[in-house]
């Protein structure tokens, strides 16, 4: 008998015609599970969508799309009607009424939108649903016959509350009860859960199904491909220099203008003329607004630092290939994609000792303390001079990728769902 899952698409259509860097982390996992379970002929799956905030033109954009036109959609109510309420609360505290006034005629149009499309029968032979992020809507959380899984990402706001928060975050903790299931992409996402809200949760009903890469990377050493490459960066390329990568978001947990002074301070440290550091992640305008203080400060090393901006999903296994090794020193992470990517393609890494980190590299790379500057310099000096080093690295590192798969993630959710 075949499991009706519906499928909340929240993230999905909010990312899917994004361009760039706007794509986020988490809109890739959805859009994964999703193509691998839709592979699978034991499920029926259902789209459901809220109606507040992803914009009509995206979803009807989305449903003549050649891959989603083949499911059918429904609407499951509004997932987002606390959120608006909280911001109509932030706005009569910060006295702000004009901004009050627009949430209040959003409210009114969301139940003008909601009496229209959601339809309770559209429900009743619902088995699962399914929310790869957003906060499960009202109307669903009310049904009984209808298990509710979440899958969770991080407990960031929680953690770093100085770096990162949102009002949505603060909805999916109201909506988190000891009824709902939840995948974990981590089992240190599923310890932290269970930290800060262990009292919502039944652990018995969370299960780590660990998150894998977005693109297939393998080992690709083409210099005359890395050539071109980065030529569409602006960045003329020497094969006779060699580089480091990094791969990140300027959000102040990544730690990045910390590594680029450790970087600095070990080719001044040892006069190395033939090393650069590459940062991939975000706009060239960004970087050099952040990073404008520390280049100052080092001005005989400077145009070692490469700002490639935003890269290219079809771009980055020549760049991580061809590294002489990957860098990834973030604070905290509640799965980190690129060390697992930069091993897939056979490129020596160094990264954090805290969080999802070690459960993701094992031994097949060096991890250190985020802010040791002892340690972290010691890291580069042990790649850079030491080849044999390297290439055992690499070798862990091939062997350690293997582990994760989209495939054996979405087997592992489905097996439980089976059983619900």
């Amino acid at each position: 008998m075949k499991i009706n899952i519906f499928f909340d698409i929240k993230i999905i259509i909010d990312n899917f015609f994004a361009k760039g860097n706007n794509r986020t982390g988490i809109y890739f996992v959805a859009w994964n599970v999703l193509n691998f379970m839709r592979k699978n002929e034991n499920l029926n799956i259902t789209l459901a969508y809220s109606v507040e905030r992803e914009g009509l033109t995206s979803l009807k954009m989305l449903k003549k799309h050649p891959f989603f036109s083949q499911f059918k959609f429904v609407c499951a109510g509004a997932s987002t009607k606390t959120l608006l309420q909280q911001r109509m609360d932030e706005n009569r505290k910060n006295k702000n009424y004009i901004g009050m006034f627009y949430s209040y005629l959003r409210l009114l149009n969301l139940k003008r939108k909601e009496n229209i499309h959601y339809n309770e029968e559209h429900f009743k032979n619902a088995g699962i649903y399914l929310s790869p992020y957003n906060a499960i809507p009202q109307k669903i959380l009310e049904q009984e016959h209808i298990k509710k899984i979440y899958i969770l990402h991080d407990v960031i706001p929680l953690v770093l509350p100085g770096y990162f928060g949102g009002i949505e975050f603060n909805i999916i903790l109201n909506t988190l009860n000891k009824n709902i299931y939840c995948f974990c992409v981590s089992q240190s996402c599923k310890n932290d859960f269970l930290k800060y809200c262990g009292d919502k949760l039944d652990p018995n009903k969370m299960f780590v199904t660990h998150n894998a890469t977005n693109n297939a990377y393998v080992p690709n050493y083409n210099k005359q491909g890395l050539m071109q490459i980065l030529k569409k960066y602006n960045v003329e390329y020497n094969p006779s220099n060699k580089y480091l990568f990094s791969l990140c978001t300027l959000e102040p947990r990544k730690n990045l203008p910390f590594t680029i002074s450790c970087f600095l301070k070990f080719i001044k440290k040892h006069n190395i003329q033939d090393l650069y550091f590459y940062l991939g992640g975000g706009t060239r305008r960004r970087f050099k607004s952040t990073m404008a203080k520390i280049l100052e400060e080092s001005d005989e090393f400077k145009h070692k630092i490469k700002l490639l901006g935003y890269i290219e999903d079809s771009d980055l296994n020549l760049l991580y290939s061809n590294s002489l090794f990957f860098t990834f020193l973030s604070q905290y992470e509640g799965f980190g994609m690129p060390p697992l990517e930069a091993m897939q393609a056979g490129t020596p890494v160094i990264t954090s000792n805290n969080s999802s980190l070690p459960e993701v590299v094992g031994d097949a790379a060096i991890s250190l303390t985020y802010n040791d500057e002892f340690a972290i310099i010691k890291a580069f000096e042990d790649f850079y001079f030491n080849e044999t080093l390297r290439k055992d690295y690499i070798a862990r590192g091939l062997e350690r990728a293997k582990m994760f798969n989209w495939e054996k993630c979405v087997k592992q959710m489905i097996e439980v769902m089976s059983n619900l």
